[in-house]
């Protein structure tokens, strides 16, 4: 807690985050629930999520741009007060026939965040000092897990309750809620940006591709961005599948799996902060662990057990977000992060959109089950991969 009230610039960041993320999880149980209420079709929820991640292949590239335009700061007000009126025409959803106005707006609302993410995300290591950027990184974890427990599992009680438009007024005002909570964040740009941009000097491009393959971290950390979102969106689209088809737990199962996600998130910082050194070793044994109790899941009957590993599993999902951020934030050049980040951004939420949109496809052809044991040996082969070659890149030099 001392670091929120150490770090006031970033308190502000952290609590629009959390606002807006709320709101956007109240959307997003609600919608995914009217789809499948309206579809009956696992595929219309791969879809959604996949317009969702197709964004951040078409914007994700110029976010570092806009912002070295307009300052992350306007980007970030522009982008939730724009979204809140994109978030209007769900409440216009009221049949089959209407799925589309779905589809569009989600894909307009993820346009948003395609600019919204990477901006805010290079944006903690310009207001954070170093030896508080790890308990940062562990604060994003706790967000997110907030944003789950009272974003996905209020949402789910109230879509429940009142239905799901009430659930989409509460997303409009979030988007203008966080609006104005940034609007009184002082500035968001680092002094070696603001020079370098003056000077004409481009931080995409040449540069940043030329650090990344100056080093072998690098090259395994954005790698990691292509592969590892494969496994984890196989898991986004099962979610709501194991709510919804397997287990008929409605609107409130749905609420449920997303709320021990994000008890798992605000735990995780607990582990974290007893690691000190080896981040990548932790980071990629602990997404090994994932994969073993996702094996695990896939195979159980009772939805109180999957509900309890699905919280277990995302402690040690929390603690690898946390160092590997970490690693990004101490090792990519400062002047180079904003870019990193919405190459990063890019990279794997097209990765992303694509694995819950082939998901969607297999639903039609496998049962959720089988799918969940291939998640769960897609994290422990790829935990394994880049467990070996983090070993081998401690080896040559050293890193956090």
């Amino acid at each position: 807690m001392s670091i929120l009230s150490k770090e006031k610039e970033y308190q502000k960041l952290f609590i629009s985050g959390l606002i807006n993320g709320i709101g956007d999880r109240f959307s997003q149980v609600a919608s995914l629930s009217l789809l499948l209420q309206l579809s009956g079709s696992g595929m219309s929820v791969g879809i959604t999520l996949a317009l969702r991640m197709l964004p951040f292949l078409l914007f994700g590239p110029i976010s570092n741009k806009v912002a070295a335009k307009w300052s992350r700061k306007k980007v970030m007000i522009y982008t939730d007060t724009i979204r809140s009126g994109i978030a209007l025409s769900f409440l216009f959803v009221d049949s089959k026939a209407d799925i589309w106005i779905i589809y569009i707006a989600s894909f307009l609302l993820a346009s948003g965040e395609a600019l919204y993410a990477p901006v805010r995300k290079a944006s903690i290591p310009v207001i954070i000092s170093a030896e508080n950027m790890k308990a940062a990184n562990g604060w994003e974890q706790v967000q997110l897990g907030f944003v789950l427990v009272i974003g996905a599992f209020s949402g789910g009680i109230v879509s429940f309750l009142f239905g799901q438009k009430a659930a989409f007024v509460v997303n409009i005002l979030s988007f203008l809620i966080a609006a104005a909570l940034t609007s009184r964040i002082t500035s968001l740009d680092s002094a070696s940006e603001h020079t370098a941009n003056h000077a004409g000097t481009k931080l995409t491009g040449n540069p940043l591709i030329s650090v990344i393959f100056s080093s072998s971290l690098f090259i395994m950390l954005l790698s990691a961005d292509i592969f590892i979102p494969i496994a984890n969106g196989i898991e986004n689209v099962l979610i709501s599948i194991y709510a919804e088809n397997t287990f008929h737990a409605a609107d409130l199962g749905v609420g449920i799996l997303y709320s021990v996600l994000g008890i798992g998130f605000i735990i995780s910082p607990l582990f974290t902060r007893i690691i000190k050194a080896h981040f990548l070793l932790f980071a990629y044994l602990a997404m090994i662990i994932e994969g073993v109790i996702l094996f695990i899941v896939s195979q159980l009957n009772s939805f109180t057990m999957i509900a309890i590993l699905f919280g277990v599993l995302t402690v040690f999902g929390g603690v690898g977000n946390t160092l590997l951020d970490t690693v990004v934030m101490k090792t990519i050049p400062q002047k180079h992060q904003g870019s990193y980040f919405a190459l990063s951004a890019t990279i794997g939420n097209t990765s992303l959109g694509l694995s819950m949109f082939v998901t969607g496809l297999l639903l039609g052809v496998f049962e959720p089950r089988t799918l969940g044991a291939v998640n769960g040996l897609l994290y422990i082969i790829f935990g394994g991969i880049y467990l070996l070659w983090s070993i081998q890149v401690f080896r040559r030099k050293s890193i956090p």
